[in-house]
C-alpha cells in the first residue's frame, strides 16, 4: 500500500469540524446547537435595543424558540413582530432554523446575559 492510498482514507481536522458544524441542508451533529448559542448571544444586533430590553430568548427546540418577554402588553406587541423575527433569523442564519415562536412570562431563573457566572463560562468556552 503507498502512502497515498493510506492518507486518503483519512479527513483532516479542518473537514471534520465543518462537518461537525455544516448547517447547510440538513445539519451538523452541533450546527443547531451552536445556531442556538449564537442567537442568544446575538439577540441585541438581531432585534433592537428597545426590543432586546423587553425579550430573550429562553429555550430551543425541533424549530420552536421561546422568548421570555417582560409583560402581557409586549407579549401582545411581539404576536404582530413574530414573521419579521422569524425573516431576520432566516436571513442571519438559517432559512427555517425558527419555523414557530412562542412567548412566555415565565423565565423560570435561566441564565441571562448580566449574569457574570454564564458570561465567564461562555468566556471560557470561546476561548479553548
Amino acid at each position: 500500500m503507498r502512502e497515498n492510498d493510506f492518507k486518503s482514507k483519512f479527513k483532516s481536522s479542518a473537514e471534520v469540524l465543518k462537518s461537525l458544524f455544516d448547517d447547510k441542508k440538513k445539519g451538523g451533529v452541533v450546527s443547531d446547537q451552536f445556531l442556538r448559542w449564537k442567537l442568544w448571544m446575538t439577540w441585541r444586533e438581531l432585534v433592537g435595543p428597545s426590543i432586546s430590553e423587553y425579550t430573550e430568548p429562553v429555550s430551543y427546540r425541533e424549530g420552536v424558540l421561546w422568548l421570555w418577554v417582560k409583560n402581557s402588553t409586549w407579549m401582545q406587541q411581539m404576536t404582530f413582530m413574530s414573521d419579521s423575527i422569524k425573516n431576520v433569523i432566516d436571513q442571519k442564519f438559517r432559512k427555517g432554523y425558527v419555523r414557530e415562536i412562542r412567548f412566555t412570562l415565565d423565565r423560570k431563573s435561566l441564565p441571562g446575559r448580566e449574569d457574570m457566572n454564564f458570561q465567564q463560562s461562555v468566556k471560557k468556552f470561546t476561548e479553548k
